[in-house]
This record gives C-alpha cells, structure tokens and sequence, in this order.
C-alpha cells in the first residue's frame, strides 16, 4: 500500500472522542501514524502485533491492512475502545473487508505475557511486536516507562514513539534492560489544542520512533 493512501484511509478513522488530559491523549495524524507503520512494516507483516494504548486504533487497525497476522488493541479508556471498534466496523463496511482486530479494554499494567499464552492460540508461534504511542509523562511522571517495561515484556520487537527531548535516557534505559535500539527515526508530532491548558492553536513536538529489539 502507498503512503499516500494508508495516510489517508487513517485520518478517516475517529480520532479519540472525548480527550482525557490525565491520560495524554493524543490522536496521531495520519501522516505520522503511516510512517510509523511503514517504518515497521517488515515486522508487522505476517506476526502477532499489540498495541498497548491503542488509543481510537489508528496504529493497529493500519498494522492489520499491513498484513498483521493478529491484531490486538488494549487501551483502559472504554470509551475510546468503543470509537476503535466503530472505526474497524465502518472500514470493513466501506471498504467491503473482513479485517479482524481484538480490542481489549484494560489497563496495560494488567495484561502480561502469559494472558497472550492463555487467551490467544497462535501467540507462541508468531513473532511478537509491540508497537505504541504512549503517554510522554508530562501529565503523570514515568508514565512512558510502564509501557517500555510492559514492551519489553511482551515483544521480540518493539516499535514506539517518544520525545526526542528524552532520548539520552531512552537509550539508557533500554541499554539497562537488555535490550538493543536498531533505528532511531526522528519526526513530528503535531499536538492540537484540545486541552484547556494548550495555549497554541497546534504545536509540533519533535519526537523519535524507535525500533528495539
């Protein structure tokens, strides 16, 4: 699929419908989320993708047209899982599809390797990758590092989003965990006002997509 149209077909989708600042939520664009996907693209075809805080599904439901063997979303704001199955179900009807994705609603924290093991038949035999927009923990302190250590847990490969202005402790980080960033892929994230406290009309933050292994 072409850029252009994996972009397009994501910036149809729902974006979150009702922003909670405490969880940092934040639909990522079109044009972002198709990069980030086409950047994962190779790990994403024919494996067991999650995505921890799917948010309205963007992320996962565009890994899934890439060829995701399974598909699963987890995010703890009910009411953004219901916006992330409204967007399959209106795809697959105006897309005349049969996309399946599994969209769980619950907090990452509680959902670990062995729920996989349990609930999902083919999970030990496909690879598995995370990929994720996490909070950046502008709102809650450390909030990025519970789903790093949920990730890291969960995936062969990981593939997620950060502020470049932490990168000297991503890679720290990730370096005391054992694990091995392969590619740092830097770009925009364009943040709108959709807070009370968000004085700009949109800003673009810089941040880093990183793929780990």
């Amino acid at each position: 699929m072409k850029k252009r149209h994996l972009e397009i077909l994501l910036d149809n989708l729902k974006p979150h419908p009702k922003p909670k600042a405490h969880l940092e939520q934040y639909s990522i664009e079109g044009n972002l989320a198709s990069e980030f996907l086409l950047f994962a693209k190779e790990d994403i075809d024919g494996s067991f993708v999650i995505d921890l805080g799917c948010g309205s599904g963007r992320l996962i439901i565009g890994a899934k047209v890439l060829g995701a063997e399974h598909a699963v979303g987890i995010d703890i704001d009910e009411e953004t899982i219901d916006t992330a199955k409204e967007n399959l179900k209106n795809l697959n009807s105006d897309s005349n599809s049969d996309l399946k994705v599994d969209f769980l609603n619950s907090d990452v924290k509680n959902i670990d390797k062995k729920y996989f093991e349990d609930n999902f038949s083919d999970f030990n035999g496909l690879k598995k990758v995370v990929i994720q927009n996490p909070p950046f923990g502008s709102q809650k302190k450390y909030a990025d590092r519970i789903f790093l250590d949920k990730a890291f847990e969960i995936g062969d490969v990981i593939y997620t989003i950060h502020n470049t202005a932490t990168r000297d402790f991503l890679i720290n980080y990730v370096k005391e965990k054992g694990r091995e960033i392969t590619n740092i892929f830097q770009a925009d994230f364009r943040v709108p006002a959709i807070y009370e406290f968000h004085k700009k009309k949109a800003v673009n933050v810089p941040v880093d997509i990183y793929r780990i292994v």
